[in-house]
């Protein structure tokens, strides 16, 4: 019978968890409503969050120490005659605090994660009037967010190899190499294909969640 070639939704594993949000969301979205998972992506989210680091600090540095140069050599309120001094300050700081940078890091990464589910859980309480509880959509909204972490994955080793930040998959490829900080690129850069793939996938565990 098929019920004993399936695994039950309720004693899923993690392996099987992941690999069905990509192949079939709604197996892993059956699970978490039934045994709520928040750890396992919110561990991956830092496990990607912490190789990122690590592993484009010079690239992050690099890009950061031209941004803030560009931004004080444009500053009108500091004397000409100071602004290379100044800029040689600032990047020379900012590369001082590079890990107090990344522990402020992990923890707007986590305020975020809390925030998101408990966000979309006010949401679904009194607009969709839905009874899901806190841990169950924060489940699903972790587990949506793997797929920035899969975008993590494929985007880190091609920024390590051009030595840029700048990996568009998106509308962001539109705008020229020299655009790269503008409102424009800024704008168009957040019509990603990782991104919508995240969005449809959280539609479709909270649409399970509250049968709407």
């Amino acid at each position: 019978m098929e019920t004993n070639q399936t695994e039950p939704v309720s004693e899923m594993n993690v392996f099987s968890r992941i690999v069905n949000l990509f192949v079939t969301p709604s197996k892993t979205f059956e699970a978490l409503i039934a045994k709520p998972d928040w750890v396992t992506p919110l561990v991956f989210i830092f496990l990607m969050f912490t190789a990122a680091s690590i592993l484009l600090k010079d690239v992050i540095q690099k890009e950061q120490a031209v941004a803030t140069k560009e931004a004080i050599m444009k500053n009108p309120q500091i004397p000409d005659s100071q602004k290379q001094e100044s800029a040689d300050q600032a990047i020379s700081m900012m590369k001082k605090f590079w890990a107090v940078g990344i522990g402020i890091g992990f923890i707007a990464v986590l305020v975020i994660y809390l925030l998101g589910g408990l966000f979309l859980h006010i949401g679904g309480k009194n607009i969709m009037k839905g009874e899901g509880t806190y841990l169950q959509v924060l489940s699903i909204f972790g587990y949506s967010g793997l797929v920035d972490v899969l975008s993590g994955i494929i985007k880190v080793p091609l920024m390590m190899a051009n030595h840029t930040m700048r990996v568009d998959t998106g509308l962001g490829m539109l705008v020229a190499s020299d655009q790269t900080r503008t409102p424009l690129y800024s704008f168009l850069s957040k019509f990603d294909i990782f991104t919508f793939w995240q969005l449809a996938i959280l539609i479709i565990g909270l649409t399970m969640l509250y049968k709407f």
